[in-house]
């Protein structure tokens, strides 16, 4: 078996681990499975009949309630746009599951994953809580529980596991500097 590569961290908890890192569309994931609610559109009847829906803009106050549709628009953007709050929230924590998920493996360490102590300790400290059966979960609560101890640890890890992101424009940039450089004179 080959040697797998990424950089390898020992951290407080006396863990060595291997961090490897993930190209940006493991947010795809994360994308489709938390999806950010549509904000509502106003819908305008043109004279021919047709109706065509455009970008509800929010008012700096709320309208009051002698005009329903107005009322009605404004309550479901700012409802959506709570529950939109709370979908980053969930996809942030996501995020770095997925990371410690698929990027953290355990190389050495002062307990094994398989031993039971660790997880009696964890469900000792909730009432109502059992460590998941499914492996991935399972590994889930272990790195949280015993080997990532602290916050800059955490940071750390999901830091070395991310390429640096670069949006459209970053990308057309390099690419028209790469084929100046080479002699090819196109735009895109």
């Amino acid at each position: 078996m080959a040697e797998q590569k990424g950089i390898r961290l020992t951290l407080s908890s006396g863990f060595t681990v291997l961090v490897k890192p993930l190209p940006p569309y493991y947010l795809d994931f994360i994308d489709d499975q938390f999806p950010f609610l549509k904000y509502p559109q106003r819908k305008l009847k043109l004279a021919a009949g047709d109706i065509i829906e455009i970008e509800y803009l929010l008012p700096d106050a709320v309208p009051n309630n002698s005009n329903a549709e107005e009322y009605e628009l404004y309550i479901t953007y700012k409802t959506v746009e709570s529950k939109n709050v709370e979908i980053l929230k969930v996809r942030e924590r996501a995020r770095t599951d997925f990371l410690l998920s698929n990027c953290v493996i355990i190389e050495d360490g002062p307990i094994k994953f398989e031993d039971n102590d660790w997880v009696m300790r964890v469900e000792a400290a909730f009432p109502n809580y059992k460590v998941p059966e499914h492996p991935g979960k399972r590994m889930l609560a272990f790195l949280k529980s015993n080997v990532i101890l602290t916050s800059e640890e955490r940071a750390t890890l999901v830091q070395t596991s991310c390429y640096q992101e670069v949006d459209l424009q970053g990308i057309i940039d390099a690419l028209q500097g790469f084929q100046v450089k080479m002699g090819r004179q196109t735009t895109l």
